[in-house]
């Protein structure tokens, strides 16, 4: 008889018992079967040898002198090298405590003595086939393990590149609305003034047009920037984040009507120009989310730095969502990936209102 495995290799058995008759059976019987066979006839040299190279499975005499098996068998499952290696008791103690007490430290099986030498080898090949697929699924479940580990970072890269494309969109846009179409809004608006101011004795009609093209150009150029600080916070690139944020909350409440209490703790932060975005995106995302789903009343942000990093806290009087919800919002989304990039931990919660805590890191080392 050989033995058949889950796997190749021959598989190593440690036998211990301090019989050197049986152990000599047990080794002679194994051995034929095509197993590799370690022996100890001691439980102290039974430890320090599985210690040493963990068998795949160990067949374990009870009475022994000095440490009896079943102590060994404690020893080896609190040892985290040992702790999975399958232990088949072998012993003359038949009663059913004896067994359940065998059960209870871990073993995996008891055969008693005197042994059949088809039921040892029959039992030795189950538990190492069962232990070899037991492996194999381990092996498995890590090598897909980190296979989505690679993907979730490869993911987190893509992510971090599109936020860097969307901001340098943004910031193309931005400029583009300024001094394009911005200047020429601005002239055109220049030149509507003087054909207002030149018929307004003249032609009354055509003054009044003329009055009411201004208006609509006036009010153009205050959607267009607007727009253009929208995609692309001036104010954050020439006053800091402090500002923007103070100058986003009044645009806020003036345009939603929303009453909304802005705390920082100092009159600008340190940070690098990605964090600083980051920061300022998500809070701008928090209100946009206000104003769009909330039917809220009142908005309290506040800003500071704690102990090395930056923290924002938000939080809002309105109807708030249910849990499944935020997997599903793009918005929410988008903060937490925004986090995950930065190395930020966000919690966002929608059982009482809406409230959102995030914090980063003040140095990352990281662009959105």
């Amino acid at each position: 008889m050989t033995a058949q495995t889950a796997t190749t290799g021959r598989p190593e058995i440690l036998i211990v018992d301090d019989t050197v008759a049986s152990l000599d059976l047990l080794a002679d019987l194994l051995a034929k079967a095509g197993y590799a066979v370690r022996a100890a006839q001691d439980a102290r040299m039974a430890l320090h040898s599985a210690l040493a190279k963990a068998p795949e499975l160990i067949l374990l005499d009870v009475r022994m002198p000095g440490m009896d098996g079943y102590e060994l068998c404690r020893r080896l499952k609190a040892e985290p090298a040992t702790h999975d290696i399958p232990v088949i008791f072998l012993s003359a103690l038949r009663e059913t405590e004896d067994k359940v007490r065998g059960f209870a430290l871990g073993a995996v099986d008891y055969i008693g003595k005197p042994f059949q030498p088809e039921e040892v080898l029959a039992r030795v090949r189950t538990h190492i086939e069962l232990r070899r697929l037991q492996t194999r699924l381990e092996e498995r479940v890590a090598e897909r393990t980190e296979q989505l580990h690679r993907s979730q970072a490869r993911l987190h890269e893509l992510a971090g590149h599109l936020q860097t494309i969307r901001e340098e969109e943004r910031t193309t846009i931005a400029r583009e609305l300024h001094d394009e179409l911005g200047q020429a809004l601005t002239a055109l608006r220049i030149d509507l003034g003087w054909i207002k101011r030149q018929c307004a004795e003249s032609s009354p009609p055509l003054h009044a047009r003329a009055e009411t093209a201004h208006a609509l150009i006036e009010r153009t150029i205050d959607a267009l920037r607007r727009i253009s600080e929208g995609l692309r916070p001036g104010m954050l690139d020439v006053l800091g984040l402090a500002a923007a944020i103070e100058h986003l909350v009044d645009q806020f409440t003036e345009r939603s009507g929303i009453e909304c209490h802005l705390d920082v703790d100092r009159d600008e932060f340190d940070l690098d120009q990605g964090l600083a975005i980051t920061v300022f995106r998500l809070i701008q995302e928090a209100l946009t989310n206000v104003t769009r789903h909330a039917s809220a009343t009142r908005v309290d942000i506040g800003l500071r730095e704690e102990d090395g990093r930056i923290v924002v806290h938000f939080s809002d009087n309105g109807v708030g969502f249910p849990d499944s919800e935020p997997q599903q919002g793009f918005g929410l989304l988008g903060m937490r990936e925004r986090a995950a990039m930065l190395g930020g931990d966000i919690v966002i919660d929608g059982s009482n209102g809406t409230r959102i805590v995030a914090s980063f890191p003040l140095k990352t080392g990281e662009k959105p």
